[in-house]
């Protein structure tokens, strides 16, 4: 290991000693790493999400993932503080986080930290991996980790995914959305061929599950031989306590992973027997100006039919009625009931800080 990493520490993010595979609990915990704890130095953290996809904190949802599927197959929708693009994360796939709090040297430099996770992928047996386009990690011309950083007060944290064996006809699937080029607010991910690190890898490791192949790296990458060796600060129940504080305030809230789209000023909700809707809409003098409806207690084409009817109209329960009685819903009362409601009580996204 290089002197410039010598000091680094891995943090437990286990719970009660219990992998924890909620991608909302884990996306969490970074911030309140990077803006509460403050741990002096250079830390790790190491984990893996159940089937999600992450998406920037400025990107908008309708033109980077099909919402729709990701509802009807369970897969949950998680924005982070940071910039970049969005990706899929499933059992799989390992993300790793560095905390740096006290210094931002290094802060934007990400060779800097993709060299240790290339240098124990080489000991492994990974030939020909190296960076590329700025924050992507590559093999055979083929990206299998992106990066992404981002700051706080006092520090920053820089991390990223490896793909070890995650699905990758769900996450095209997940992250290929109808009429992209519709939504034009909000950053763009790029499109880059992907490839998962398990066939590049001799068999001892291949033949590894993602949590068994996750350890070992981390073996590699402090050069020990046993996880009880590696220096470790382990989360206490002062800090699980504050990170669910701030999930039950902010990262937890649908407002914040499906509200805050540019562009868009309201959310709204609501659980039904049946599952979810959703709905985001902005407003122009007391009008509709934008508004688009999911969730899988919807079909696209109602979704799409509902919006056509509403697009530009006033926001006042008589109105919303009258119009939505003319739809193809309009014989089940309870439902236009339910769209009125939403329409006019909903959360305002610009409320949402950070």
């Amino acid at each position: 290991m290089k002197k410039a990493w010598s000091k680094m520490f891995l943090i437990d993010i286990t719970p009660h000693n219990h992998n924890c595979y909620d991608p909302i609990v884990n996306q969490s915990i970074d911030n309140y790493l990077i803006n509460d704890l403050k741990l002096p130095g250079h830390g790790l953290i190491c984990y893996i999400n159940r089937p999600s996809v992450i998406i920037g904190s400025a990107q908008n949802a309708f033109s980077e993932v099909d919402l729709n599927y990701l509802e009807q197959n369970n897969v949950s929708l998680v924005r982070r503080t940071s910039g970049g693009g969005a990706v899929y994360h499933d059992e799989g796939n390992i993300i790793f986080e560095n905390i740096i709090s006290g210094s931002f040297d290094h802060c934007s430099d990400y060779n800097y930290f993709a060299e240790p996770i290339l240098s124990a992928l080489e000991e492994m047996g990974l030939q020909g991996g190296h960076v590329s386009a700025k924050s992507a990690l590559v093999a055979n011309d083929h990206k299998f980790s992106g990066m992404c950083m981002i700051k706080g007060k006092d520090g920053y944290a820089a991390g990223g995914t490896l793909m070890f064996d995650m699905n990758i006809a769900n996450a095209r699937l997940a992250l290929t959305p109808k009429k992209r080029d519709q939504v034009k607010r909000g950053v763009l991910s790029a499109d880059r061929p992907i490839i998962n690190l398990k066939p590049l890898l001799p068999n001892k490791y291949a033949s590894m599950s993602a949590e068994a192949f996750k350890n070992e790296l981390l073996l590699h990458m402090f050069h020990v031989k046993h996880m009880e060796d590696i220096p470790t600060y382990h989360l206490t129940q002062k800090d699980w306590k504050n990170i669910f504080k701030l999930i039950d305030q902010k990262y937890g809230k649908d407002v914040w992973n499906y509200g805050k789209n540019p562009g868009y000023e309201y959310y709204s909700n609501l659980q039904l027997k049946n599952g979810q809707l959703h709905v985001n809409f902005s407003t122009k003098n007391q009008q509709i100006s934008r508004i688009k409806f999911f969730g899988n207690t919807i079909t696209v084409d109602a979704a799409e039919a509902l919006e056509e009817v509403l697009l530009g109209t006033d926001l006042n329960d008589k109105t919303l009625e009258t119009l939505l009685t003319l739809t193809i819903f309009g014989s089940n009362k309870n439902f236009v009931q339910i769209i009125t409601e939403m329409l006019l009580a909903p959360e305002k996204t610009h409320q949402i800080i950070g």
